[in-house]
């Protein structure tokens, strides 16, 4: 945060004078911590959920932690804008059907929505299936360790802590395994 010569928080500032309606104080917070949506929402991979579709979710949340934000709570701002980012995303995702969060399974990132027709539901069970065992098969232990982890909207330190990997570690491993999902998702277009 940069203080002004009273030696108030200039961030703060504009906090305050956007929560008062302020347009041009609003966008000079949100120009600010934009770096910090991107880089939230690039810490995520969804099958099915675009990343600048995760910014723009991490964009509204941003704009609801400016709305909500109060000086006097124990965190400052950007702790609770990335909270409320975070929960933003989060929440996107959970109402994604092909991509639930919570004790994700890598066969349940692959399956079919419910309301389509029985025939159609075998075959995109089946493509499920074929497509789960295809990654399982490529990937190393540590990444299949991860990619669970990650798919169930743990953080980086989180999974590092868990699995007693640096944080770099565990980036390179997302990295990883996500140009070899990729790699294999498009192949599997490729066919059809």
């Amino acid at each position: 945060m940069t203080r002004n010569k009273d030696g108030l928080d200039k961030d703060l500032i504009d906090i305050k004078k956007a929560q008062d309606g302020d347009l041009a104080a609003e966008n000079a917070v949100l120009t600010a911590c934009a770096p910090l949506v991107k880089a939230i929402a690039r810490s995520y991979f969804v099958i099915g959920i675009d990343g600048d579709d995760l910014v723009q979710t991490g964009m509204i949340g941003l704009m609801r932690a400016v709305r909500t934000f109060r000086e006097d709570e124990a965190a400052g701002f950007k702790t609770y804008a990335g909270r409320c980012i975070r929960n933003a995303i989060l929440d996107a995702i959970r109402k994604q059907k092909s991509a639930p969060v919570s004790d994700v399974d890598l066969e349940d990132v692959f399956l079919p929505s419910e309301e389509q027709e029985p025939s159609r539901l075998y075959i995109e069970d089946e493509t499920a299936r074929i497509l789960s065992e295809t990654i399982a098969s490529v990937l190393s232990e540590r990444e299949a360790d991860v990619l669970k982890l990650y798919l169930n909207a743990m953080s980086y330190r989180e999974i590092s802590e868990r699995l007693g990997m640096e944080q770099k570690q565990v980036d390179n491993t997302i990295y990883s395994f996500k140009k070899k999902i990729k790699k294999i998702l498009q192949a599997n277009k490729n066919r059809d």
